[in-house]
C-alpha cells in the first residue's frame, strides 16, 4: 500500500465491483495480503452503533427521612446526555434511589430505548435489583416491584454498583431539585 488516498481508490473499487481479483488487477502492487490488511484496518475503525443507554441514577435525603430528590442522568445510544432531578418531599434515601432509578427508566421507555446498562451508589438498591439482597423493608417493596414491572418494557437492562465519585451528576440533580423543591432539567 502507498497512500490513504491509493487505499481510498482500492477500497471505492473493491466496494464499486465486489470482485477481489478485478480490484488487484486494478491496481498493480497491491496483494491479496495488503488488501486483507487494509479490509482488517478498515472494519476495526467501524464500531457498530451501541444501542445500550447509560442511566445514572441517584436519590439524596438530608436527614433519613427528610427533605428528598432523585437525579437522573441519561445518556442515549446517539450520544445526548439528559439531566433531570425531581423533588420529592419528604423520603427516606433508600426511596429516593428507588425513585431517582424509576424516573430514569420511564424517561428512557419514553424515549423507546431498549437496551439500558442502570448505574448507582446504592448498593443496597443494587443488590437487591440484582437478587443478592432480599427487599425486607415494606416501604421498599413497593418500590422494588414497580422497579421490577418497569424492566418489562426494555429488551435488556442491567445493574451496576458504581462508587460515588463516579455518581457525582446524579448525586448533583438530586441536590439541585432539593434545593429548587422542584423539578429541574438541565
Amino acid at each position: 500500500m502507498s497512500s490513504r488516498r491509493d487505499a481510498a481508490k482500492v477500497l471505492r473499487h473493491l466496494a464499486k465491483t465486489l470482485d477481489v481479483e478485478e480490484t488487484l488487477a486494478a491496481f498493480p502492487g497491491w496483494t491479496r495480503e495488503s488488501l486483507g490488511y487494509l479490509l482488517r484496518a478498515m472494519a476495526a475503525r467501524v464500531q457498530p452503533p451501541t444501542t445500550t443507554a447509560v442511566l445514572s441514577v441517584d436519590g439524596a435525603a438530608r436527614g433519613n427521612p427528610g427533605e428528598a430528590g432523585a437525579g437522573v442522568v441519561l445518556q442515549t445510544p446517539d450520544g445526548a446526555v439528559l439531566r433531570m432531578g425531581e423533588y420529592l418531599g419528604e423520603a427516606t434515601n433508600n426511596t429516593a434511589e428507588y425513585k431517582a432509578l424509576l424516573a430514569g427508566m420511564k424517561k428512557a421507555a419514553d424515549l423507546g430505548i431498549r437496551e439500558m446498562q442502570v448505574r448507582s451508589d446504592s448498593e443496597l438498591m443494587i443488590k437487591q435489583l440484582n437478587g443478592l439482597y432480599k427487599v425486607k423493608s415494606p416501604h421498599l417493596q413497593d418500590l422494588y416491584f414497580s422497579v421490577i414491572k418497569a424492566i418489562s418494557a426494555f429488551d435488556r437492562v442491567t445493574f451496576e454498583h458504581i462508587p460515588r465519585e463516579e455518581n457525582r451528576e446524579a448525586d448533583r440533580m438530586a441536590n439541585l431539585a432539593i434545593d429548587a423543591k422542584d423539578t429541574v432539567t438541565l
